[in-house]
């Protein structure tokens, strides 16, 4: 039988599929896997679901957790289960478990932690962030498992923590304590951003560049405002001021969507509690996404420079700290394997022509391409990731699984 022909199969099986790939994002969707960063219970409950379900298809799932007081039990949940092949190089899906909180729950139009199912849209948190890597995987899997074929590579799929805030106690815990997972030669795929027209695939990030900005002044009543020195009028200035860095690290890449580095005020601590209280304190964060050809020190030294020459008009100090550093990777070169058997998946599903580039956001891929392990990330997106009303196209899951199911059976 030809490989055409296993491809066929597997991909009629999957079409029967559909209505389990919507009870799967249910069970996934009903389980809170927020973090305790986030001050959430952890991914536990989803990874005990997950390794069930694993194991009554016949796979052995191992875990590999980190360890976290934070959370019940001590341990953040690292599940890789295998499906040997005819040769042992592999071919790896990782997705993570935790989600992001749901935010201002009045901005949703049903419960984040019940699934949604209207027409092709599968509502409800971490519906395509990331339970779309892990339904699309799992089928893609399970079409080949209940078809009766052994795979000309190893089959793995990895299911880890912590990817929403700094993956210590996911990827980066796995790659520093247990390296023998992976190798140069195996295929490592992350479905974790793309395009909505299947088209982009991710072989390189930006540098990461997470800063706390915190502003001290002098807390006063508000009817006498002389006598303090106010913190929240000084951070207002501050954000303005920052808009200099965009005309300061000017540079384009056309690798990259989009192609400049970009500079976000995104969080703010709360300070006084009450209305007749002028801030005499106000932390605030910012996100930049700095394209490669600048060091991140570079970064951190202009905004302190500039925020500072805000705030002295205010009489404010200001400290700047980082929250999370990671340095861009050396890209996955377009030649790589990974990227190829990606682009001829999606020509022979979707039939269009995918293109490999940049983007700004940050996924786990970065983590393997620093150990010289390259990765592509892919999916179909629905760019509602981290959104109320986050939701994924059940059309989406069908169709990524069979690109998933593709790479699994191609034998180059």
């Amino acid at each position: 039988m030809t490989n055409k022909d296993l491809f066929n199969q597997v991909a009629a099986r999957l079409e029967t599929y559909q209505p389990q790939m919507i009870d799967l994002q249910r069970e996934l969707i009903s389980r809170n896997a927020v973090g305790p960063d986030h001050s959430g219970p952890g991914e536990g409950e989803k990874a005990a679901f997950l390794t069930a379900l694993l194991q009554s298809w016949g796979l052995q799932v191992d875990n590999y957790p980190a360890p976290d007081d934070r959370v019940a039990g001590g341990e953040r949940p690292n599940l890789v289960a295998l499906v040997p092949g005819k040769r042992p190089e592999k071919v790896w899906v990782l997705s993570h478990l935790d989600v992001v909180p749901p935010g201002d729950l009045t901005l949703w139009h049903s419960d984040p932690y019940t699934l949604k199912v209207e027409g092709d849209r599968l509502y409800g948190r971490g519906a395509e962030d990331d339970h779309q890597g892990i339904v699309t995987s799992l089928m893609a899997v399970k079409a080949i498992l209940d078809q009766g074929i052994t795979p000309p590579r190893t089959l793995a799929l990895a299911l880890v923590s912590d990817e929403e805030t700094g993956n210590e106690k996911g990827l980066a815990y796995l790659l520093r304590e247990h390296p023998h997972l992976f190798a140069p030669e195996d295929l490592i795929i992350v479905p974790d951003a793309g395009s909505v027209d299947s088209t982009l695939i991710d072989v390189a990030e930006k540098s990461i560049l997470w800063l706390r900005l915190e502003l001290v002044g002098k807390q006063c009543h508000a009817s006498r405002p002389e006598l303090g020195r106010n913190t929240l009028r000084a951070a207002a200035h501050v954000i303005v001021a920052l808009e200099e860095l965009a005309r300061q690290f000017s540079l384009e890449n056309p690798l990259f969507r989009p192609p400049v580095s970009t500079f976000e005020p995104t969080k703010k601590e709360a300070n006084v509690p009450n209305i007749n209280t002028i801030p005499g304190r106000d932390i605030l964060y910012l996100d930049c996404r700095v394209l490669p050809e600048y060091e991140l020190a570079q970064v951190q030294e202009r905004v302190l420079a500039l925020g500072k020459e805000a705030a002295r008009r205010f009489e404010v100090k200001l400290k700047v700290e980082p929250v999370q550093e990671l340095p861009s990777a050396p890209a996955t070169p377009v030649e790589a394997p990974v990227v190829q058997a990606l682009m001829r998946a999606i020509r022979e599903v979707y039939g269009r022509e995918a293109k490999p580039q940049g983007i700004g956001g940050g996924t786990v891929a970065a983590f393997f391409r620093q150990r010289g392990l390259p990765a592509a990330v892919w999916m179909t997106v629905s760019r509602t990731a981290h959104q109320p009303n986050e939701f994924c196209l059940l059309s989406n899951l069908l169709g990524d699984a069979r690109v998933l199911a593709h790479v699994f059976l191609e034998k180059e």
